[in-house]
This record gives C-alpha cells, structure tokens and sequence, in this order.
C-alpha cells in the first residue's frame, strides 16, 4: 500500500494504544530524542516534514463549529508563529475517521504558518485534524506541517498522508486518555 508514491505500513502510536497507517519515511521522534507522554512525533527528517499526535483535554467551552479554528489559532501561539492563517475549515464525514465513536466531532483545518527556526523563519503549510470524544474528556490532534519550499510532491501529498492516518486510525485501548 502507498500514499502517492510513498510506500505505508502500521504503526503503534502511545505503545499500542492506537494504530494507524504512516509513511515508511516518517521515523518515530521518541528514537531521537524525548516526546512528552500525551505526543508521538513522527517526523522526514529529509523534508522537514512533522506528523504530531496529541491528546488533550476536551474543552466544552468551545462548540464544534468554532473548535477547528481555536485549535489552529491556540497552536499558532504555542509556536510562536510570527503569522498564521486559516485557508479553510471542514467537518470530517464518519467515513474519513471511521474510528470516531458516536457522539464524537471532527474537522479538518488548512492554513499557515511563519514559524522560527534558529535565526530564520519558515513558511510551513499545516494540516490540522480536530477529533473531539467528549466521553472520554479529551480530544485528539493530528497536526500535519510541511515547509513551504518543500518539493512539490510532499506538498500535494501531504493531504493524503493525513487522510491515510485518519481513515486508518483504530484506537485499541480507551483507558489512554484516563477516566
């Protein structure tokens, strides 16, 4: 199996907790260096592209239509972004996540950011996947950023590789996020 040209395998997220479906070419960042227990870190070193899951506590402040974006503009405070736009938000259909449960909400947020690295700044294109599971008080991000100037193909593969992780993603163990 490939997302575009790049050849896929299942991998373990949280020991086992989850699983899903990534590149080969993401290599899991906790082998490198530290990643904090509620984040796993799978990163292409080569194309400076990051793929971040990351299990937070479920605001129920913020309604569902608003969250996509709330989301996006809280990460862009947390990195420091010197700009961040949103291109667009949408909800995702029970297909595209099929392991949401009932009861659950997810969308699909499009945008960029101007982040620091070191002295400079990068333009990076983010794909941001929201999936909020109020049962059990937490929601879930998948954060997808691809630099600006990577090669054309990691840029239109990008939303495919998120799709992939989505339409793949099976959580084995609930008792991951607590209760």
């Amino acid at each position: 199996m490939a997302v575009g040209t790049s050849p896929v395998e299942t991998r373990e997220l949280y020991g086992g907790a989850m699983v899903c479906t990534l590149p080969v070419r993401l290599k899991d960042v906790s082998d490198m260096r530290p990643v904090p227990d509620h984040q796993e870190v799978w990163a292409d070193p080569d194309l400076d592209q990051a793929l971040i899951f990351e299990v937070v506590e479920h605001d129920a402040s913020v309604i569902n239509a608003d969250v996509g974006r709330h989301v996006f503009e809280d990460a862009a405070v947390g990195n420091e972004a010197a700009s961040a736009s949103v291109a667009g938000v949408r909800p995702l259909a029970a297909a595209e996540v099929p392991s949401l449960p009932e009861g659950g909400y997810a969308c699909l947020v499009s945008g960029s950011m101007t982040v620091r690295r070191g002295q400079d700044t990068q333009d990076t294109a983010v794909l941001l996947a929201v999936l909020r599971m109020p049962h059990v008080a937490s929601d879930l991000l998948l954060t997808l950023s691809t630099p600006a100037a990577a090669p054309a193909p990691a840029q239109a593969e990008a939303e495919g590789v998120m799709s992939a992780a989505l339409r793949s993603l099976e959580i084995r163990d609930w008792g991951l996020f607590g209760g």
